[in-house]
Order: structure tokens, then sequence, then C-alpha cells
């Protein structure tokens, strides 16, 4: 067995764990900042930066950078606002909306998120091209006069925030040097003018681009169609971006589209006949990949690094079952290639889909003379050959680009993270550097979260989402930083995943606010009152058999939040749970759509306590709405979508953004019979049983930390002897009336 590089890519993994930088102690202050929410609103309130180094061990981020990156985040908020409100661009136009007169707003917000979407996909062309400008074979040297346009630097910014696959492209393509080098802070903070928010750079910068990427700086600028490469005749083919309207409904607004920055596209090409659409395009992509392992040892995607985000070989002789199962994909490809190739040719034709992509190789993949001679031994696969091999194929399910994920989507979802903190608005608070030095700290105690429990899922508020993203913009000292930790005689290299099913997203969120509870001594983690967070917190800190240790201080802090005047229970001002990442399960794959259910009743069931508790102690929740059973309701949600307010029934910022619509959903399925009922009833009895004894466990285990004695609260008795009961009551009441 030989290692799978290319010349390119030997040189990558020589340097990773080579990368290690020297690291400098800070001093620490006590003082606790002023609130998050303290704002100026007349003037910018950006210090000078120093922005010439990077972080240290003991702040891996500085707060310079945090309030650097937060400049840029306003510059691209405000790009995302003038694209979609640009009237009639790529034939986009707001009278569409008019044909939908009961729902005009949702109407309107498809349209501007269409407009967004087809001029993000135009800056994911440039991209790869603009990159031979400034590739070094040692490391990127920023200036003013090489800074990429704006839509380049959003593409880049996204990508980086995929750290692994991000690593996975710049070994595959040879860009080291971009990965080594980090986000450009510094230039980039000189390009942003501190009065306007405006991005600038000298007309010389321009000029160079425009004349060696043959593109426009203004990506308006350039032509309304792409020329593509038809993947069987390899003539150039015109193709319209985006062509089609809005379409007869609004839950598949512009499915029917068939320009190529559309889900529908399809164009024949005029010298062969084929018809060109994404899936051909995608087989293309795996056609190419498979060609270039054969002839040039290029690595095929998802056999770059282990299992725990590593990139790694053979060592002293040694040939580990990590690296041996992480090169599976590319040992499997050079074992079966001639009928790979020939399978997947585009000038045959026989490979129509990913799926038949699949469906061939699964077939393959039982075939025990080809395990025979991959492994020596005609078994079936290892978990890892499983793992990897499964990795290889998302890089092709949704993404055709030769990068290791779609980056339009990508840059999509940063969208909603970009337009809450536009909202939080964090720039125009005087106090905005104590403000990023607080979010680091909360940072801190975030990775360390995460570093002592790699096979948990931990969510970050949007603060702590800041400082994550702005570490992730250094990937040379983020790999390094997260890496530097071992558990259980292993490195992993914690990965920032941005397509997180949105029931795992509002889980792990609960999960990791118990754990930051326990690792600050009753600290809270949101510090927020809208009726989610005060919902998610209930469980831990409220309904619990014994209150002691950190729960008893974490009840306390969570009540005096009710008394600060900076803390709100609108969810547009507080930094909660950052969910940008949310998407909604569309595979078979997934979790029973009960699951959502579920989720939806155990909130409102701990929102109610809540209300009750703020109700005894003489402080009702101004949102606290009274239901006609006597209970209380969630309040309604309207956030604002590209302008327009979206009315949210039943409103969790766990939620996928209103503002980005997804063609395929599944639905809660309508559960009318009685067997169906018992079975739901069941399975919230049995989910809770767990929760008690956990509750018990963890009284024990702070009596021990406290040496105090067990002391039980009547009100939380009486809440974990209803708790049963009133969930299966809600299960019922709560049911689809189909």
């Amino acid at each position: 067995m030989g290692v799978f590089t290319s010349e390119k890519s030997k040189e990558a993994f020589s340097n990773i764990d080579g990368a290690v930088e020297n690291e400098k102690s800070t001093e620490k202050t006590t003082e606790r900042p002023p609130s998050y929410n303290q704002a100026d609103e007349l003037a910018l309130a950006v210090p000078q930066l120093n922005l010439g180094g990077t972080g240290t061990t003991n702040d891996p981020v500085s707060a310079d950078q945090c309030v650097a990156h937060l400049k840029l985040l306003a510059v691209l908020a405000d790009l995302r606002d003038s694209i979609s409100n640009n009237d009639g661009l790529f034939g986009l136009f707001d009278s569409e909306a008019e044909r939908f007169p009961a729902s005009s707003n949702e109407a309107n917000v498809r349209i501007r998120e269409k407009r967004w979407a087809v001029y993000t996909a135009r800056a994911d062309l440039e991209s790869p091209e603009y990159e031979t400008i400034v590739d070094s074979p040692t490391q990127v040297v920023w200036s003013p006069d090489n800074m990429p346009p704006i839509d380049i630097l959003m593409v880049w910014h996204s990508h980086m925030l995929n750290p692994r696959d991000f690593l996975e492209d710049c070994i595959r393509y040879g860009r080291m040097s971009t990965w080594r080098t980090g986000f450009p802070f510094e230039v980039m903070n000189n390009c942003i003018d501190d009065r306007t928010l405006e991005y600038k750079t000298p007309e010389s910068s321009q000029q160079t681009f425009e004349n060696k990427v043959n593109l426009k700086w203004d990506n308006l600028l350039d032509p309304p169609g792409k020329e593509l490469e038809c993947p069987r005749c390899k003539k150039p083919k015109t193709v319209l971006w985006t062509e089609g309207g809005i379409g007869e409904s609004l839950q598949e607004a512009f499915k029917e589209n068939t320009g190529y920055a559309d889900a529908s596209f399809e164009a024949k090409c005029q010298h062969c006949q084929l018809l060109i659409n994404h899936e051909r395009l995608k087989v293309a992509k795996f056609y190419q990949d498979t060609f270039d392992l054969v002839q040039l040892n290029q690595p095929m995607p998802g056999s770059i690094y282990n299992l725990d985000g590593i990139p790694e070989g053979p060592r002293n002789f040694r040939i580990p079952l990590s690296w041996t199962n992480m090169i599976f994909p590319s040992r499997l490809l050079k074992c079966i290639d001639r009928d790979m190739l020939a399978f997947t040719d585009p000038r045959l034709d026989r490979c129509k889909s990913i799926d038949d992509l699949r469906s061939h190789m699964e077939v393959r993949l039982r075939d025990r003379k080809v395990l025979l001679a991959i492994n020596g031994r005609g078994r079936s696969l290892l978990k890892g050959e499983r793992i990897h091999f499964r990795r290889m194929m998302a890089h092709y399910w949704d993404n055709s680009s030769p990068f290791a994920l779609d980056l339009v989507g990508a840059v999509i979802r940063q969208g909603t993270f970009v337009q809450k903190m536009d909202n939080i608005d964090w720039l125009h608070s005087p106090t905005v550097m104590e403000t990023s030095e607080r979010l680091i700290k909360k940072y801190k105690v975030f990775m360390d979260i995460m570093l002592q429990n790699p096979s948990k899922m931990a969510v970050p508020t949007l603060d702590v989402d800041l400082a994550w993203h702005t570490h992730q913009l250094q990937p040379r000292h983020y790999y390094n930083y997260s890496t530097m930790a071992t558990y259980h005689g292993h490195r992993q290299f914690i990965d920032h995943d941005d397509k997180v099913d949105e029931n795992k997203l509002s889980d792990g969120f609960e999960w990791t606010s118990k754990m930051y509870r326990r690792a600050t001594d009753g600290g809270i983690y949101s510090e927020c009152t809208c009726w989610y967070c005060e919902a998610t917190r209930a469980p831990d800190i409220y309904d619990r058999l014994f209150s002691i240790g950190s729960s008893s201080r974490a009840r306390n802090n969570a009540d005096s939040l009710h008394d600060r005047p900076d803390i709100s229970s609108d969810p547009e001002r507080n930094p909660h749970i950052s969910a940008h990442n949310a998407v909604r399960p569309t595979t078979r794959a997934t979790e029973d759509p009960r699951v959502g259910h579920l989720q939806r009743i155990r909130l409102h069931q701990n929102y109610e306590k809540a209300a009750r508790r703020a109700e005894k102690r003489g402080r009702t929740r101004s949102d606290a709405k009274s239901s006609k059973d006597g209970g209380y309701e969630p309040m309604y949600y309207a956030p604002y979508a590209w302008g327009y307010p979206m009315i949210v029934p039943y409103y969790g910022p766990y939620m996928c953004d209103p503002g980005i619509s997804v063609l395929a959903v599944l639905g809660t399925a309508a559960l009318g019979l009685v067997v169906g009922v018992l079975l739901l009833a069941r399975v919230v009895v049995w989910g809770l049983l767990p929760v008690l004894v956990e509750q018990v466990e963890d009284a024990a285990e702070a009596a021990a930390e406290e040496g105090v004695e067990v002391e039980v609260a009547e009100e939380d008795v009486a809440v974990a002897a209803e708790v049963v009961v009133d969930a299966v009551v809600v299960v019922v009441a709560d049911l689809p009336e189909e």
C-alpha cells in the first residue's frame, strides 16, 4: 500500500503537525465588563485595533480580532441587504409577489432570498480563479494591492468556517500557504472605513484582479450567463444563472427554474445533444477525482484525515489501522478504477446521477473478490472504512463544485449569523472591547467542554460563536489549539458543522447549558429571558429533586436575570443560541418526525412552568399569554427575514431560518390512530425516566463536592410527581386533528 498524495499535497501533510506556534500568556482581569447591549446608536465605537499577532494558549483569539470580524460581518450584512433589495436584479422582480396577495410577505422573502443565492453562486465561480493570484509556496503576504473583491472574501470566510473541509481542500489542491497564513484581519480592517463601513481597495488591486482572472471586480458587471464545459464533448455552453419565475407555490418557490443557480438546472449541449444537469455534473466531478487519483496519485475526498480530523501517515515503519481506514476510499477506487472510470465516463453516459453511482458501488462493496483485493481477505468492511466511504460520497450528494462542500449553501447559511450579529450591533456599543473580552472567556469554557466530551455535540450561543468563528479564521492556530489537548490518549481536530438537524441542535444546546453550569459553578450559559431559553434551562435548574451546589447557584443567577435592565425577553436583543446551521431533516436516514413533535411538547411544558413560577413570585412575564385551557402560550414571533416580518406560530431559535427555504421538508406525521397515541405517550414517559435518574445522580455528585446535606424543596417534589402525567395529557391534546 502506498501513500495516495500528489506532489502538490505531499508537502502539505508534513506541515500540519509542524505548524506549532509559540504561545504567550496574557493577564487576566477580574472586573465584570458592562452588559452586552449598552449601545450608542450614533457613532461607531471602534478603537484603534492591534491585529499584528495571533491568539495565545490563554486567549485563543484577541478582542481586537473579534471587533475586526464584527466589522466584516457588518459589511457583509450591508452587501446582503443591497443585493436582495435590488428590484429586477437577475430578472427577479418584486412585482411577482403580487400573485400571492394572502402571503405577500413570504413571497417577497423568497424573491430576495433567490437574488442573494444567485449572487453568491456567481461569487463562488470567481473564488478558485482568484487563488492563483495570491498562491505562494510558503506564506501569503497580504496587502491592499492583492486583496480580493468583497464577494470572494465572503466565500473564503464561509469556507474557513468549515475547518476540516477547508484543510482537506488546501491539502488536495496544494494551497497550504493560504491555510498557514489565515484570514488577513489587519489588511481587511484597513480596507473597511470606520465611518461608512465600506470595503475599499486601491484601484491597482482591482486592475490586477480583472487582468488575471478575466472577470469584473464587481460580479454584477459580469455577463448574465455562465460558460459551462459540456461533460461529454468538452465544448463550451453558455447557460443563464437563473431561468423561470417564482412558480405557482411558495412552498416550492423557483423549484422548476432551469438556470445554473437553480435546483432544476437543465441545458442541452448543441454539439453532442447531452442534457446537462446538476446530477451529471456531480458524476463528472467524481470521474475527474477518480482520474486524478489514478494518474496523479491525488487522494480522493474523504481520505485526507482520520476519524478525529487528523491527517496522518505511517509512523516509524508502523502502519496504524486509523491510517488504512482513512485511505480506504482511495484504496477502493484504485482497486476498481477501470470499472468506475468506464461507468462514470461522461462520454458513455452510463451513470446519470449520484444515486446510480451509489448503487453501483454498493454492488462492488459486496463483491468478496474486491474486498479480498483491497484488504487481503474477503470480509465485511470495518466501521472506520464504512465511515470514510460515506465521507467520500458526502462530497458529491449536493455538490458539483471542486471543493469539499457546497460553498453557496455555506454562505447562505452563514447569512443568518451575519444578520443576527448586525441586529445586536455591538459595533456601536461604547463597551465593544469589554464585550469581546467577556465572550472570549466564555468561549474558552465552551472549548474545554468540547475537548472533554468529544462524542457530544456542544452548541454555541451567538457570543461564543463569534469568538469560535474568529478563531477558525486562523486555521493553523485553530488546528494547534484544538489538537494540543488529548482525551484518552488521542487528539481531535474539532470541526464546525454548518449543517445540523434542528432537533439535535436543540438537544445539544440543553446539554451544553448544563455542562457550562457545572464548569462555571452555577453560571448561566444563555443570558436571555426569551421563552425558549427559559424553557431550555428549566429542567436543569428548576425541575430537580434536589437543589444544591452549582444548580442552586444557577437557580439564583437565573432568577436575577429578570431584575437586570440589560436582559430582555426579546430574542433579537440577546446573544442566545446560535442556530445559523440548523437544517430540517430531508433524508430517510433521519430521526422519526415525531421527535420534533415531542420536542415542542416538552418545551411548551417547561415554558408553562417558568411562567407559573414567575407569577407565584409576583413577576408576571410580559410575553406570558394565557391559553383557553388556563395554561400559557409562547409568544408568537415575527422575525424579519430579508426585510419582511415572517410569523412563526411556535417559535424556537433552533428552528430553521425562515429566510432560508428548503424544497423538500419532512413534516410531522399525522398520528390519528389510537396506536399512535399510545406509542407517543410511551416514548414520553420512558424518555423522562432517565432524566429523573440523572437528577438523583447529579444531586449525589453535588453533595459529595459540597459536603452538605441534601435538602428537597417541596416545589421540586411536586414538579417531579406531576411531570409524567402532564406529559401524557399534553401529548394527546397537542396531536393534529387530521
